[in-house]
């Protein structure tokens, strides 16, 4: 009896962890979709804020090397209903309340699905559907 105890316990505790550990991750969500129900439990007021408190990652470009031994500075490109807008500042204009969703699309995807994406370099795209 004892010994069925010992093996069951190990297993038990396991199965615990394993499950516990697949809900957070579900309560996150995507790092690369904001879903209209994490919209509404942000309270932000504006695109920008809905981003900066639940994906920040999105708002800070990453700086690239060059041969010539300079950093360059990615752009990040924004779009609105598939419209592109002049930059971050422009998110600051979009209430949050009219979002239903926001996704960040990588460098190497945007030019393949987006439309007037520039060739100088880019860290990625925010893209905004309300």
């Amino acid at each position: 009896m004892t010994m069925r105890i010992t093996r069951v316990i190990p297993i038990v505790f396991v199965l615990a962890c394993a499950s516990s550990g697949a809900g957070s991750a579900r309560s996150k969500g995507s790092p690369d979709l904001i879903t209209r129900a994490e919209i509404n439990s942000s309270n932000a007021s504006n695109a920008y804020e809905l981003i900066d408190r639940l994906r920040p990652g999105w708002l800070r470009p990453t700086a690239t090397g060059s041969i010539s031994g300079g950093a360059r500075s990615q752009i990040i490109l924004v779009y609105l209903d598939r419209q592109r807008l002049e930059d971050l500042r422009a998110l600051r204009t979009i209430t949050a309340a009219s979002i239903q969703s926001a996704q960040w699309i990588d460098a190497a995807r945007a030019p393949t699905i987006l439309p007037d994406v520039p060739t100088g370099p880019i860290a990625g795209a925010i893209v905004i559907r309300t």
